[in-house]
């Protein structure tokens, strides 16, 4: 995913469990967005491995893994502070949760924001048309929007783009990374 092979660092730092070397600005920006830290924690972890330097081949930088336009909308220039990029990180997710109507439980939004943050909220609104479709519950995540996800995914059933499946491993990971984190 990064331009350069680099060696994983360990899941937990090992001063005083602390789950990242950048607790006190997650747990800060967090709760001014109404999240659970270790949430935000678990992603910055799957985005970027805690590295403030890490750079993708599509050019998302820093620890929240932000394209440098995302972070200019929402006002940040400087991904490379880890300040701005969790700041910038958090307000953007906490937007695309909003983004989603209230029918959707507020537990369920925030998976489909982390969904919309990998893949982009028009992808995540043609999945859960799908879903509708196939009548499974648009605004439930887990065996419904998900599946509808797979199968836009899988070329034998005319899915066309494999990055829904990539969304589904994000997420994933980010709720078993955020479930030992708890």
């Amino acid at each position: 995913r990064y331009e350069a092979a680099q060696a994983a660092p360990t899941l937990l730092a090992n001063d005083g469990g602390r789950l990242s070397p950048y607790d006190p600005i997650v747990q800060r920006y967090a709760d001014r967005y109404g999240f659970d830290w270790r949430l935000i924690a678990a992603q910055m972890y799957q985005e970027s491995q805690f590295d403030p330097r890490a750079v993708s081949r599509s050019g998302a930088r820093g620890l929240m893994q932000l394209m440098p336009s995302t972070a200019q909308s929402l006002g940040f220039a400087d991904l490379a502070r880890p300040d701005a990029a969790i700041h910038a990180g958090v307000k953007y997710l906490y937007e695309l949760r909003n983004d989603f109507d209230a029918e959707v439980p507020a537990g369920e939004r925030t998976w489909f924001a982390l969904a919309a943050y990998n893949l982009g909220p028009q992808r995540v609104e043609r999945a859960r048309r799908l879903a509708e479709r196939l009548k499974l519950d648009p605004n439930r995540w887990a065996g419904n929007v998900e599946t509808a996800m797979l199968k836009l995914a899988r070329p034998e059933h005319g899915g066309l783009d494999r990055r829904y499946g990539q969304a589904i491993i994000y997420v994933r990971a980010i709720q078993s990374l955020y479930g030992s984190y708890r």
